[in-house]
Protein backbone atom coordinates (compact mmCIF):
# COMPACT_ATOMS: atom_id res chain seq x y z
CA UNK A 1 0.00 0.00 0.00
CA UNK A 2 1.45 3.38 -0.98
CA UNK A 3 1.93 6.34 1.37
CA UNK A 4 -0.80 8.41 -0.26
CA UNK A 5 -3.38 5.62 0.11
CA UNK A 6 -2.45 5.11 3.76
CA UNK A 7 -2.94 8.82 4.43
CA UNK A 8 -6.38 8.74 2.83
CA UNK A 9 -7.48 5.76 4.96
CA UNK A 10 -6.27 7.44 8.16
CA UNK A 11 -8.20 10.64 7.32
CA UNK A 12 -11.38 8.66 6.60
CA UNK A 13 -11.07 6.75 9.88
CA UNK A 14 -10.52 9.86 12.00
CA UNK A 15 -13.19 12.04 10.38
CA UNK A 16 -15.88 11.07 12.90
CA UNK A 17 -13.79 11.76 16.00
CA UNK A 18 -14.54 15.22 17.50
CA UNK A 19 -11.60 17.48 18.22
CA UNK A 20 -10.94 18.26 21.90
CA UNK A 21 -12.23 21.64 23.04
CA UNK A 22 -8.85 23.06 24.04
CA UNK A 23 -10.07 26.64 23.75
CA UNK A 24 -12.93 26.07 26.17
CA UNK A 25 -10.59 24.33 28.64
CA UNK A 26 -8.04 27.11 28.40
CA UNK A 27 -10.70 29.78 28.91
CA UNK A 28 -12.13 28.01 31.95
CA UNK A 29 -8.64 27.74 33.42
CA UNK A 30 -7.95 31.39 32.64
CA UNK A 31 -11.07 32.48 34.48
CA UNK A 32 -9.99 30.52 37.55
CA UNK A 33 -6.57 32.15 37.70
CA UNK A 34 -7.63 35.66 36.80
CA UNK A 35 -5.89 38.09 39.09
CA UNK A 36 -7.63 40.88 40.95
CA UNK A 37 -6.73 44.30 39.68
CA UNK A 38 -5.88 47.05 42.02
CA UNK A 39 -5.88 50.83 41.84
CA UNK A 40 -3.11 52.78 43.52
CA UNK A 41 -3.91 55.87 45.62
CA UNK A 42 -3.04 58.37 42.95
CA UNK A 43 -3.15 58.02 39.19
CA UNK A 44 -3.85 54.30 38.91
CA UNK A 45 -2.58 51.99 36.21
CA UNK A 46 -4.51 48.85 35.43
CA UNK A 47 -3.19 45.65 33.93
CA UNK A 48 -4.83 42.37 33.01
CA UNK A 49 -2.59 39.43 33.81
CA UNK A 50 -4.53 36.30 32.99
CA UNK A 51 -2.45 33.40 31.69
CA UNK A 52 -2.81 29.66 31.07
CA UNK A 53 0.10 27.24 31.48
CA UNK A 54 0.24 23.90 29.68
CA UNK A 55 2.84 21.14 30.20
CA UNK A 56 5.33 20.66 27.41
CA UNK A 57 7.51 17.53 27.23
CA UNK A 58 8.07 14.92 29.87
CA UNK A 59 10.42 16.92 32.15
CA UNK A 60 7.64 19.06 33.71
CA UNK A 61 8.72 22.24 31.90
CA UNK A 62 5.78 24.70 31.61
CA UNK A 63 5.44 27.65 29.29
CA UNK A 64 2.66 30.26 29.30
CA UNK A 65 0.02 30.10 26.61
CA UNK A 66 -1.19 33.33 24.97
CA UNK A 67 -3.15 35.47 27.49
CA UNK A 68 -6.93 35.09 27.51
CA UNK A 69 -9.25 38.03 26.86
CA UNK A 70 -9.96 39.88 30.09
CA UNK A 71 -13.68 40.03 30.93
CA UNK A 72 -13.06 43.55 32.28
CA UNK A 73 -12.20 44.96 28.86
CA UNK A 74 -14.95 43.98 26.45
CA UNK A 75 -14.79 45.75 23.09
CA UNK A 76 -18.05 45.76 21.12
CA UNK A 77 -16.73 47.76 18.18
CA UNK A 78 -14.05 50.39 17.58
CA UNK A 79 -14.66 53.12 20.14
CA UNK A 80 -17.30 51.11 22.04
CA UNK A 81 -16.73 49.13 25.25
CA UNK A 82 -19.29 47.08 27.15
CA UNK A 83 -19.81 46.79 30.88
CA UNK A 84 -18.52 43.32 31.88
CA UNK A 85 -20.97 40.97 33.55
CA UNK A 86 -18.40 40.44 36.30
CA UNK A 87 -16.02 43.43 36.50
CA UNK A 88 -12.67 42.93 38.18
CA UNK A 89 -12.46 44.37 41.70
CA UNK A 90 -10.03 47.09 42.68
CA UNK A 91 -9.40 49.66 45.40
CA UNK A 92 -9.31 53.43 45.36
CA UNK A 93 -8.19 54.86 48.70
CA UNK A 94 -9.67 56.35 50.77
CA UNK A 95 -12.92 54.79 49.51
CA UNK A 96 -13.86 51.67 51.47
CA UNK A 97 -15.29 48.69 49.64
CA UNK A 98 -18.75 49.54 50.97
CA UNK A 99 -19.84 53.16 51.40
CA UNK A 100 -21.64 52.60 54.71
CA UNK A 101 -22.14 55.65 56.90
CA UNK A 102 -21.89 54.78 60.61
CA UNK A 103 -24.83 55.78 62.78
CA UNK A 104 -22.49 57.52 65.22
CA UNK A 105 -20.64 59.63 62.64
CA UNK A 106 -19.36 62.81 64.35
CA UNK A 107 -20.99 66.16 63.60
CA UNK A 108 -19.21 68.71 61.42
CA UNK A 109 -19.97 71.56 63.83
CA UNK A 110 -17.76 69.87 66.41
CA UNK A 111 -15.32 68.08 64.09
CA UNK A 112 -14.31 70.18 61.06
CA UNK A 113 -12.67 68.38 58.14
CA UNK A 114 -9.41 69.49 56.53
CA UNK A 115 -10.37 68.06 53.14
CA UNK A 116 -13.09 65.81 51.81
CA UNK A 117 -12.81 63.39 48.93
CA UNK A 118 -16.58 62.83 48.66
CA UNK A 119 -19.99 63.95 49.90
CA UNK A 120 -22.87 61.48 50.07
CA UNK A 121 -26.57 62.10 50.66
CA UNK A 122 -28.33 58.78 51.10
CA UNK A 123 -31.47 58.03 49.11
CA UNK A 124 -32.17 54.56 50.50
CA UNK A 125 -34.66 53.16 53.02
CA UNK A 126 -37.24 55.84 53.81
CA UNK A 127 -36.35 58.05 50.85
CA UNK A 128 -36.23 61.01 53.23
CA UNK A 129 -35.36 64.13 51.21
CA UNK A 130 -34.08 65.77 54.40
CA UNK A 131 -31.42 63.13 55.10
CA UNK A 132 -28.20 64.89 56.11
CA UNK A 133 -25.24 64.76 53.72
CA UNK A 134 -22.04 63.16 55.04
CA UNK A 135 -18.48 63.91 53.99
CA UNK A 136 -15.72 61.32 53.55
CA UNK A 137 -12.34 62.69 54.61
CA UNK A 138 -8.92 61.77 53.28
CA UNK A 139 -8.52 59.66 56.41
CA UNK A 140 -11.47 57.48 55.35
CA UNK A 141 -13.76 58.72 58.12
CA UNK A 142 -17.33 59.98 57.73
CA UNK A 143 -18.63 63.25 59.22
CA UNK A 144 -22.26 64.37 59.28
CA UNK A 145 -23.08 67.86 57.99
CA UNK A 146 -25.26 69.31 60.74
CA UNK A 147 -25.06 72.99 59.71
CA UNK A 148 -26.78 75.05 57.03
CA UNK A 149 -30.40 74.09 57.77
CA UNK A 150 -30.55 72.17 54.48
CA UNK A 151 -33.80 71.04 52.87
CA UNK A 152 -34.79 69.58 49.50
CA UNK A 153 -34.77 71.72 46.40
CA UNK A 154 -37.99 72.36 44.49
CA UNK A 155 -39.00 73.87 41.18
CA UNK A 156 -41.81 76.29 40.39
CA UNK A 157 -44.27 73.40 40.15
CA UNK A 158 -43.39 72.19 43.64
CA UNK A 159 -41.44 69.09 42.57
CA UNK A 160 -38.82 68.27 45.18
CA UNK A 161 -35.38 66.71 44.89
CA UNK A 162 -32.36 65.94 47.04
CA UNK A 163 -30.29 69.03 47.73
CA UNK A 164 -26.84 67.56 47.05
CA UNK A 165 -25.56 67.67 43.46
CA UNK A 166 -22.77 65.61 41.92
CA UNK A 167 -21.00 68.95 41.37
CA UNK A 168 -21.41 70.22 44.95
CA UNK A 169 -17.92 69.57 46.32
CA UNK A 170 -15.42 72.33 45.56
CA UNK A 171 -12.27 71.53 43.53
CA UNK A 172 -10.09 71.79 46.65
CA UNK A 173 -12.42 69.49 48.62
CA UNK A 174 -12.95 72.03 51.38
CA UNK A 175 -16.43 73.36 50.71
CA UNK A 176 -19.86 72.03 49.73
CA UNK A 177 -22.30 74.14 47.68
CA UNK A 178 -25.96 73.23 48.04
CA UNK A 179 -28.79 74.88 46.08
CA UNK A 180 -31.85 75.87 48.09
CA UNK A 181 -35.11 77.64 47.22
CA UNK A 182 -34.25 81.34 46.90
CA UNK A 183 -30.73 80.74 48.24
CA UNK A 184 -27.35 79.08 47.97
CA UNK A 185 -25.69 77.49 51.01
CA UNK A 186 -21.93 77.02 51.02
CA UNK A 187 -20.58 74.93 53.90
CA UNK A 188 -16.94 75.46 54.84
CA UNK A 189 -15.79 72.03 55.97
CA UNK A 190 -12.61 73.41 57.53
CA UNK A 191 -14.53 75.58 60.00
CA UNK A 192 -17.89 73.84 60.23
CA UNK A 193 -19.63 77.11 59.29
CA UNK A 194 -22.44 77.58 56.75
CA UNK A 195 -22.82 80.64 54.51
CA UNK A 196 -26.38 81.24 53.29
CA UNK A 197 -26.52 83.68 50.37
CA UNK A 198 -29.92 84.86 49.07
CA UNK A 199 -30.32 84.04 45.37
CA UNK A 200 -33.75 84.80 43.88
CA UNK A 201 -35.47 81.90 42.16
CA UNK A 202 -35.92 78.17 42.59
CA UNK A 203 -32.29 77.11 42.45
CA UNK A 204 -31.64 73.46 41.60
CA UNK A 205 -28.11 73.15 40.18
CA UNK A 206 -24.65 74.32 41.14
CA UNK A 207 -21.15 74.13 39.70
CA UNK A 208 -17.82 75.57 40.77
CA UNK A 209 -15.64 77.99 38.83
CA UNK A 210 -12.42 77.66 40.76
CA UNK A 211 -12.70 77.51 44.54
CA UNK A 212 -14.21 80.94 45.15
CA UNK A 213 -17.14 81.20 42.73
CA UNK A 214 -20.29 79.09 42.48
CA UNK A 215 -22.53 79.20 39.41
CA UNK A 216 -26.15 78.61 40.41
CA UNK A 217 -29.16 77.91 38.21
CA UNK A 218 -32.15 75.75 37.42
CA UNK A 219 -32.54 73.13 34.69
CA UNK A 220 -32.53 75.55 31.78
CA UNK A 221 -29.93 77.95 30.37
CA UNK A 222 -28.72 80.78 32.55
CA UNK A 223 -26.81 81.01 35.84
CA UNK A 224 -25.80 83.62 38.38
CA UNK A 225 -22.34 84.02 39.84
CA UNK A 226 -21.99 83.81 43.61
CA UNK A 227 -18.84 84.79 45.50
CA UNK A 228 -19.42 82.75 48.63
CA UNK A 229 -16.80 84.63 50.66
CA UNK A 230 -18.37 88.07 50.18
CA UNK A 231 -21.94 86.96 49.48
CA UNK A 232 -21.94 88.89 46.20
CA UNK A 233 -24.45 87.71 43.56
CA UNK A 234 -23.81 88.79 39.96
CA UNK A 235 -25.96 88.02 36.88
CA UNK A 236 -23.97 86.02 34.32
CA UNK A 237 -24.35 87.05 30.64
CA UNK A 238 -23.25 83.63 29.34
CA UNK A 239 -26.19 81.34 28.60
CA UNK A 240 -24.56 78.21 29.98
CA UNK A 241 -26.70 75.69 31.83
CA UNK A 242 -25.68 74.30 35.21
CA UNK A 243 -27.55 71.13 34.26
CA UNK A 244 -25.27 70.15 31.38
CA UNK A 245 -21.88 71.49 32.53
CA UNK A 246 -19.67 70.66 35.49
CA UNK A 247 -17.81 73.96 35.75
CA UNK A 248 -14.04 74.17 35.98
CA UNK A 249 -11.34 73.53 38.56
CA UNK A 250 -9.44 76.63 37.45
CA UNK A 251 -10.75 80.14 36.80
CA UNK A 252 -8.07 80.62 34.13
CA UNK A 253 -8.80 77.38 32.26
CA UNK A 254 -10.71 79.10 29.47
CA UNK A 255 -14.20 78.14 28.33
CA UNK A 256 -16.75 76.09 30.23
CA UNK A 257 -18.15 73.26 28.12
CA UNK A 258 -21.67 71.88 27.98
CA UNK A 259 -23.21 69.10 25.91
CA UNK A 260 -26.52 69.92 24.26
CA UNK A 261 -28.97 67.40 22.80
CA UNK A 262 -32.46 68.32 21.65
CA UNK A 263 -34.80 67.70 18.74
CA UNK A 264 -33.22 70.60 16.87
CA UNK A 265 -29.51 70.20 17.58
CA UNK A 266 -26.85 68.15 19.27
CA UNK A 267 -23.57 69.88 19.98
CA UNK A 268 -20.63 70.56 22.23
CA UNK A 269 -20.62 74.21 23.18
CA UNK A 270 -18.02 76.36 24.91
CA UNK A 271 -18.70 79.49 26.94
CA UNK A 272 -16.42 82.20 28.27
CA UNK A 273 -17.99 83.76 31.34
CA UNK A 274 -19.01 87.35 30.72
CA UNK A 275 -19.68 86.77 27.02
CA UNK A 276 -23.34 86.34 25.99
CA UNK A 277 -22.41 84.35 22.86
CA UNK A 278 -20.79 80.90 22.83
CA UNK A 279 -17.06 80.82 22.11
CA UNK A 280 -17.73 77.87 19.79
CA UNK A 281 -20.36 75.31 18.82
CA UNK A 282 -19.37 71.94 17.36
CA UNK A 283 -22.00 69.51 16.00
CA UNK A 284 -21.86 66.09 17.62
CA UNK A 285 -20.06 63.62 15.36
CA UNK A 286 -20.80 59.91 15.88
CA UNK A 287 -19.70 58.82 12.41
CA UNK A 288 -16.98 56.51 13.72
CA UNK A 289 -19.42 54.60 15.97
CA UNK A 290 -21.92 51.85 15.11
CA UNK A 291 -25.30 53.24 14.08
CA UNK A 292 -27.11 51.96 17.19
CA UNK A 293 -25.17 54.29 19.45
CA UNK A 294 -26.71 57.58 18.40
CA UNK A 295 -27.13 59.83 21.45
CA UNK A 296 -30.57 61.30 22.08
CA UNK A 297 -29.89 63.03 25.39
CA UNK A 298 -27.12 63.64 27.89
CA UNK A 299 -28.11 63.13 31.48
CA UNK A 300 -26.22 65.25 34.00
CA UNK A 301 -23.17 67.48 33.79
CA UNK A 302 -20.31 67.22 31.30
CA UNK A 303 -17.15 66.63 33.35
CA UNK A 304 -13.97 68.11 31.77
CA UNK A 305 -10.61 66.36 31.88
CA UNK A 306 -8.64 69.60 31.51
CA UNK A 307 -7.22 68.47 28.17
CA UNK A 308 -10.10 69.11 25.78
CA UNK A 309 -12.45 66.21 26.53
CA UNK A 310 -15.67 65.99 28.51
CA UNK A 311 -17.47 62.92 29.82
CA UNK A 312 -21.17 62.52 30.58
CA UNK A 313 -23.86 59.90 30.98
CA UNK A 314 -26.14 59.61 27.95
CA UNK A 315 -29.35 58.02 26.70
CA UNK A 316 -30.08 57.00 23.12
CA UNK A 317 -31.04 54.12 20.86
CA UNK A 318 -29.00 51.94 23.15
CA UNK A 319 -29.71 51.95 26.89
CA UNK A 320 -27.71 54.08 29.29
CA UNK A 321 -24.15 54.87 28.22
CA UNK A 322 -21.11 56.75 29.43
CA UNK A 323 -19.59 58.93 26.72
CA UNK A 324 -16.35 60.79 26.08
CA UNK A 325 -16.59 63.73 23.68
CA UNK A 326 -13.95 65.99 22.15
CA UNK A 327 -15.13 69.38 23.36
CA UNK A 328 -13.75 71.30 20.38
CA UNK A 329 -14.69 69.01 17.49
CA UNK A 330 -17.82 67.33 18.88
CA UNK A 331 -16.45 63.88 18.03
CA UNK A 332 -17.71 61.11 20.32
CA UNK A 333 -14.42 59.37 20.97
CA UNK A 334 -15.49 56.50 23.23
CA UNK A 335 -18.61 54.92 24.70
CA UNK A 336 -19.17 52.50 27.56
CA UNK A 337 -22.37 50.54 26.88
CA UNK A 338 -23.95 49.81 30.27
CA UNK A 339 -26.32 47.18 28.89
CA UNK A 340 -30.04 46.58 29.11
CA UNK A 341 -32.41 46.79 32.06
CA UNK A 342 -31.15 50.03 33.59
CA UNK A 343 -33.33 53.03 34.26
CA UNK A 344 -32.77 56.44 32.75
CA UNK A 345 -30.50 58.44 35.01
CA UNK A 346 -29.12 55.31 36.65
CA UNK A 347 -25.54 56.40 36.29
CA UNK A 348 -23.36 59.47 36.63
CA UNK A 349 -19.87 60.57 35.64
CA UNK A 350 -18.06 61.92 38.70
CA UNK A 351 -14.38 62.68 38.13
CA UNK A 352 -11.34 62.20 35.92
CA UNK A 353 -8.38 60.55 37.65
CA UNK A 354 -5.24 61.31 35.71
CA UNK A 355 -5.23 61.26 31.93
CA UNK A 356 -7.48 58.37 30.89
CA UNK A 357 -9.21 57.03 34.00
CA UNK A 358 -12.82 58.03 34.58
CA UNK A 359 -14.64 57.56 37.89
CA UNK A 360 -18.39 56.95 37.62
CA UNK A 361 -21.31 55.72 39.71
CA UNK A 362 -23.71 53.07 38.41
CA UNK A 363 -26.82 51.54 39.94
CA UNK A 364 -25.63 47.90 39.87
CA UNK A 365 -21.89 48.15 40.34
CA UNK A 366 -21.42 51.16 42.63
CA UNK A 367 -18.28 53.18 41.96
CA UNK A 368 -16.35 52.05 38.89
CA UNK A 369 -13.33 53.25 36.98
CA UNK A 370 -13.25 53.07 33.21
CA UNK A 371 -9.98 53.44 31.33
CA UNK A 372 -11.08 55.27 28.19
CA UNK A 373 -7.89 54.25 26.37
CA UNK A 374 -7.82 50.50 27.10
CA UNK A 375 -11.52 49.94 27.84
CA UNK A 376 -10.80 48.23 31.19
CA UNK A 377 -13.60 48.59 33.77
CA UNK A 378 -12.90 48.04 37.46
CA UNK A 379 -15.44 47.91 40.30
CA UNK A 380 -14.28 49.99 43.28
CA UNK A 381 -17.24 49.70 45.70
CA UNK A 382 -20.48 47.85 46.12
CA UNK A 383 -23.67 49.65 44.91
CA UNK A 384 -24.26 53.08 46.45
CA UNK A 385 -27.74 54.32 47.31
CA UNK A 386 -27.37 58.07 47.27
CA UNK A 387 -26.31 61.26 45.52
CA UNK A 388 -22.52 61.44 45.44
CA UNK A 389 -20.05 64.26 44.72
CA UNK A 390 -16.34 63.41 44.41
CA UNK A 391 -13.11 65.42 44.17
CA UNK A 392 -9.97 63.31 44.11
CA UNK A 393 -6.76 65.00 45.33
Amino acid sequence: MGTNRLTELLEETSSGVPAPSLAATAWATARRVRRRRRLTAGVAAFTAAVAVAVPLGGDGDRRPAPPAVSPSAVAVAPGVDAMPADPARGTLPPFPETLTIPADAPRLSRHPVDRAVAVLQRTESTGDLDDAPHVLGLDGRWTRIDVGDLGPTRDEDGNQAYALRSTSLSPDGRRVAVPQPQALVVIDLTTGKAHRIPVPGYQEKVMWWGDGTVLVGANGPGVVRVDWRTGTVTPEPAGISAWSSAGSREVTSGALVELVASEEKRMARGWVLGDPSPAWEAPIDESALPGGYRISEWYGPAVPDGAGRVAAAAWGRRPEMLTVVNARTGVVERILDLGHGRTKGCCAVLEWIGGDLLLAKTDREGLITWNVRTGVVTQVTTPVQGVLSVRMP
